[in-house]
């Protein structure tokens, strides 16, 4: 196993338990402020991590181009990307979305292909489809019924949107291998524009807010620090199509936590098992193409 891979599987791991935790701050404050109070801790603990190391005397050392690329994809897959991912989860459900977005890896892995030179040979190929399908099973073995077909567009751009911002960050890391740093000045860019929006657009007072989602929020405030660290080491470490791919095992993690977290048992129906195969399978096979 080599050291992008391993990185990507601590960042599945991570953003397992991320989305869980955002998830119970979510039933308490709301889709927006659920996202922004977590993305504001994950800040935090980045923070405190760069203080500790003493990264943060390197921050003079960002060319103007790597800050600008840090902060376009933070922008892109954490206020955009989050932002349509609520409004595509009240537009068709949340297993749904889980569903379409589950395109991210093909999407992220033709751009590679098309702006970074990646090799996509027709394994890899077959292997982010595999694995494309079973987060797309898993996500629809959760769908309480047919329900009403809509056109998943926000959920299409979910998709787009985190097939794009690995390309940003990864140009970025080509300027200044500083992964971390580069991290949390794109979070804080993000952050501020993301504040100025919920600020116009009345969200603060329009949801609900209950103390206890703090509680929540750290936590995943400090797993998500974890994950999206690892998540962006692994974008330099390994190709594009293999960090994306293998990050979407975090789907098994979030089902594997449901029964303890909610309380609530994932049913091993015929689509939840063909997902699990198919993932791990499809994961495994873009692991050895690459």
């Amino acid at each position: 196993m080599t050291a992008g891979v391993a990185w990507a599987l601590l960042a599945a791991l991570g953003f397992g338990f991320t989305q869980t935790l955002n998830r119970k701050s979510n039933l308490l404050v709301g889709p927006y402020l659920a996202a922004f109070g977590l993305l504001v801790f994950v800040e935090v603990v980045l923070g405190v991590r760069l203080a500790v190391t003493g990264e943060w005397s390197r921050l003079v050392e960002v060319p103007g181009v790597a800050l600008a690329l840090f902060v376009a994809g933070a922008l892109i897959h954490f206020m955009a990307a989050w932002t349509l991912l609520a409004l595509s989860q009240h537009q068709i459900g949340v297993a749904r979305t889980g569903a379409v977005t589950s395109a991210a890896p093909l999407v992220a892995a033709l751009n590679a292909t098309l702006f970074l030179g990646e090799k996509l040979t027709i394994w890899t190929l077959v292997g982010v489809v595999a694995s494309m399908g079973g987060v797309a099973l898993i996500s629809l073995s959760r769908a309480a019924g047919p329900g009403r077909w809509v056109f998943p567009g926000y959920g299409l751009a979910v998709a787009t949107c985190w097939g794009t911002s690995p390309l940003l960050v990864r140009r970025g890391l080509e300027e200044i291998d500083a992964p971390v740093l580069g991290l949390a000045v794109g979070l804080a860019g993000s952050l501020v524009v993301h504040a100025l929006l919920l600020t116009v657009t009345k969200e603060w007072k329009r949801e609900p807010f209950e103390a206890k989602a703090i509680g929540w929020m750290v936590l995943g405030g400090v797993t998500g620090a974890v994950a999206i660290s690892a998540q962006w080491i692994s974008y330099g470490l390994t190709t594009i199509a293999i960090a994306v791919t293998v990050q979407q095992l975090a789907t098994l993690v979030v089902v594997a936590l449901a029964p303890v977290m909610f309380g609530t048992v994932e049913r091993p129906n015929t689509q939840l098992l063909l997902g699990t195969a198919a993932m791990l399978a499809g994961s495994a096979l873009v692991v050895w193409a690459g």
